[in-house]
């Protein structure tokens, strides 16, 4: 997300805090906006998840989302257990189920870590890297699909927007 072409588009980021002083019709349509946005939530979410073709469906429907979430993880390099569990801020128990799970359906490897004998470090396969780079492609292709709508001011302002309101997210 730090390309040269997103980075001419931002900001500098707002306020996490609404302004002060704001009347109390202010208060009321701040109220609606945000019921409406929590309706538009659900749908927000299904209308941004990746959409294989029907010969694929089987296989992605196998996965969970968190497998899928682990894959993608180690496709920026190998991890120990403690290191994955961090990123995806899941217990170490429910780490090492997830990834039993990988590993029995190879796609996920355990080996030594070269600097200290006594770690496993975990590594995608090959068929799951493949996976990985097809569900990849998959999303830029929904999310230009979907975006296709929006001028690039529009996008700019949606980026500034996520690039506001994702951090409080992580936070939270």
């Amino acid at each position: 997300m730090n390309s040269p072409s997103l980075q001419q588009h931002r900001t500098s980021p707002r306020p996490a805090t609404p302004r002060q002083g704001r009347g109390a019709a202010d208060g009321r349509q701040r109220a609606a906006l945000l019921a409406r946005i929590a309706e538009l939530a659900p749908a927000v979410r299904r209308a941004f998840e990746v959409r294989p073709d029907p010969s694929e469906r089987a296989l992605w429907q196998s996965l969970t989302v968190h497998q899928l979430e682990a894959l993608v993880a180690l496709d920026a390099g190998s991890h120990t257990m403690g290191e994955l569990c961090s990123r995806l801020d899941i217990s170490e128990s429910a780490g090492t189920a997830l990834c039993d799970r990988l590993v029995a359906r190879a796609m996920v490897e355990r080996g030594p870590d070269p600097d200290d004998r006594r770690v496993v470090r975990l590594a995608l396969s090959g068929q799951a890297r493949a996976m990985v780079e097809r569900y990849r492609e998959l999303k830029r292709r929904r999310l230009t699909e979907l975006l296709s709508v929006l001028d690039t001011d529009d996008l700019a302002t949606l980026v500034r927007i996520y690039d506001t309101v994702l951090p409080e997210a992580d936070q939270g």
